[in-house]
């Protein structure tokens, strides 16, 4: 079994965690969830075209999911560094066998192998 540099991998997640949490915060700003809780106003959309109310909406759609897959990101994030002081850190989840580590250096928070992230896609 190969020996990894933890604090090589968890200066990785960390700085990814950071990255996105400053990402979702720049989503939530823009969504206006930092505000009141609120969006616009129905007032502001009153003589808005609908076209532009559509574009509006599949904009916010689209920042909503947007924010969802980072918080899925940051709970893989935070689950990987767990398995770092576990000492199970660079294993697949699914077979075991270690994770490469140009797969862990590109996605730092993999929790599978290539050949067992191809199944579970599939």
């Amino acid at each position: 079994m190969r020996k990894l540099n933890v604090e090589k991998y968890r200066k990785l997640l960390e700085e990814e965690r950071g990255r996105i949490h400053h990402e979702m915060e720049v989503i939530e700003q823009d969504l206006g969830l930092n505000d009141s809780g609120m969006g616009q106003s129905e007032l502001a959309d009153y003589d808005q075209h609908p076209a532009d109310a559509a574009t509006d909406t599949f904009e916010k759609e689209k920042d909503l999911a947007v924010r969802d897959a980072f918080r899925e990101t940051l709970g893989r994030i935070d689950e990987a560094l767990g398995k770092l002081t576990r000492g199970t850190y660079g294993l697949c989840d699914r077979c075991n066998c270690e994770i490469p580590t140009e797969r862990l250096v590109a996605v730092p928070h993999a929790i599978y192998c290539v050949q067992c992230q191809d199944i579970v896609e599939g």
